[in-house]
């Protein structure tokens, strides 16, 4: 019977397909990779029984931490990496943490919550395929958490192109400001993450020297998908900016209109205001038509203005 803390346990082996960790006595060989809650006390001990440094073991089970790149010696590294989290009632980029330990033993990961990228590479091996060897383990796990990224980016890239519009409603606007702000929380740790694996090429380990090609591919993808949400980014603010320059010309319009309206009536404003004091002298108190005269001069001096607001191309 294998420990609780182990989520997934699989013996590699180059020559046959990969063979499920059932006991805890396969533990003691080597060339097998376990996938581990982090969150467990046994989980703890075992790392201690298995004498990994503390200060590897305190990486491991920390309890935020960003994606980085350690060499521990010539054939060893531990490595922090950020996947989207696409687990129910979550956010893919509420992005979940995935650490990795490499020794030429064996490799051991672990995380808090449900991984794709990890479920991804276990039913390869229950279906007698993926990795054959810790190396190849590695490099398909870059590969499936780079995988499940672009699908995340991919109906974001849908949207934004359907975004080519001259007027934008309120639930549009609102979901840009969603998308927008998935793209920063992705960019956030995938820059660091892009850091961490352009370091891992740099310094690889002895075993990884005939996968450098590989993990040069898993540098590069990381690289575009970085490069896109930088673009889509770029794109909502062209997005952004046009959507305040519609918002600026509807109320510049609108505000024009009420100064045209404002300045044909001002005239028209001062008449009514001056005809209609309560004093003495006033012309035509006594004129039954007089009421009638004055409309029909208002009405003439509106007509005015606006035709010499016409002639002078105002309107």
């Amino acid at each position: 019977m294998k420990h609780d803390f182990i989520i997934e346990g699989w013996q590699l082996n180059t020559d046959a397909a990969a063979s499920a960790i059932n006991d805890n006595e396969q533990l003691q060989g080597q060339n097998y990779w376990v996938h581990c809650n982090r969150s467990s006390a046994e989980f703890e001990s075992w790392l201690q029984q298995l004498g990994i440094d503390e200060s590897i073991s305190a990486s491991l089970l920390a309890t935020d931490t960003r994606p980085r790149f350690q060499q521990i010696d010539n054939d060893s590294f531990f490595l922090i990496l950020r996947g989207v989290n696409l687990n129910t009632g979550k956010q893919p980029d509420d992005m979940l943490t995935i650490r990795l330990l490499y020794t030429p033993e064996r490799v051991i990961t672990c995380n808090l919550q449900r991984s794709r990228a990890i479920e991804s590479v276990a039913t390869q091996l229950k279906n007698g395929q993926g990795p054959d060897s810790l190396e190849s383990l590695v490099i398909e796990i870059l590969n499936q958490l780079n995988a499940k990224i672009e699908s995340v980016i991919e109906p974001i890239e849908h949207f934004i192109n359907s975004q080519d519009n001259d007027a934008f409603n309120n639930e549009e606007i609102a979901e840009i400001s969603v998308q927008h702000r998935k793209l920063l929380r992705l960019n956030r740790f995938l820059k660091p993450q892009l850091y961490a694996l352009s370091a891992m090429n740099k310094n690889i380990v002895s075993a990884f020297e005939e996968y450098e090609v590989n993990l040069a591919n898993q540098l590069d993808t990381l690289e575009r998908i970085v490069d896109t949400i930088d673009f889509y980014i770029a794109q909502i603010d062209v997005i952004n900016n046009r959507i305040s320059q519609i918002n600026s010309e509807v109320m510049n319009r609108n505000t024009y209109m009420l100064s045209i309206i404002a300045g044909i009536f001002l005239p028209l404003g001062f008449l009514t205001g001056l005809f209609g004091i309560n004093v003495g002298g006033m012309p035509g108190v006594d004129n039954p038509n007089a009421f009638y005269w004055f409309c029909g001069v208002l009405t003439g001096i509106g007509v005015f203005a606006l035709v010499m607001f016409r002639r002078w191309k105002f309107l």
